[in-house]
């Protein structure tokens, strides 16, 4: 003879639970269609508390479900919450949601996708802390500012990148060009001692051999001296 297993139950009276339980022990009652547990150990092996974990009367039904969505007015509320006065605005009645805003094909061809939008008119972002060098997007306030920021003081003929090209002579190589100028030089702390080949800057100059002669002796060959002064002096 096979074992069978049966629950305490109630088929008529009241509907909830036990007044107590075995701790482990299970009932059902069947008025309310709910299966309650005994949980807990107590005294003399009664449970301390009586819970309820199962039937119709605890969780709901797929059928149960189905017809309470079903039931639910879903354009009445909306024509509820979008009307109220709390938003009370023309982009939040049910008009203006259902004929432009709701509609497939104003979405379509009003709003930008969101994989690389391309927006109208003057949208606008939040300002972007300065120096943020992020993948954020930059308003004209954030460009202006470093701008600005790039420029300081910069004199109005040298505040601009071409500007300052001109200024440079156009020379990509300017550094080169002025390190090699300055490098032709001569040191003015030197008084021309380093000339490398003073005999051809004296010719240049057309200072002939007498510029190289001491003052004490001096040795004339050829050539005339006009207008010539010679004083013994004096005793």
């Amino acid at each position: 003879m096979a074992n069978r297993l049966r629950l305490k139950r109630r088929v008529s009276g009241n509907a909830g639970a036990p007044a107590t339980l075995l701790n482990g022990e299970c009932a059902v009652n069947e008025i309310d269609n709910v299966v309650w547990y005994g949980k807990g150990l107590g005294q003399d092996g009664n449970a301390t508390s009586v819970i309820a974990i199962g039937g119709d009367g605890v969780f709901a039904t797929k059928s149960y479900v189905t017809s309470a969505v079903a039931a639910v007015d879903v354009s009445g509320q909306l024509a509820s919450y979008l009307t109220t006065a709390n938003a009370a605005t023309t982009y939040l009645t049910i008009s203006s949601a259902s004929s432009t805003y709701l509609s497939q094909a104003s979405a379509s061809s009003t709003y930008a996708p969101l994989a690389s939008p391309s927006f109208t008119s003057s949208p606008t972002t939040p300002n972007v802390t300065a120096g943020d060098s992020s993948t954020k997007i930059a308003n004209t306030s954030f460009v202006m500012t470093a701008v600005a920021n790039l420029v300081a003081s910069a004199p109005e003929a040298l505040n601009t990148l071409n500007e300052l090209a001109t200024a440079l002579g156009n020379d990509a190589s300017f550094s080169t060009t002025i390190s090699t100028s300055i490098g032709g030089k001569l040191a003015k702390a030197s008084n021309l001692s380093d000339l490398v080949d003073a005999a051809t800057a004296r010719t240049n100059l057309g200072l002939g051999t007498m510029a190289t002669q001491a003052a004490s002796n001096v040795n004339i060959t050829g050539g005339s001296i006009d207008n010539l002064v010679i004083d013994s002096g004096t005793f």
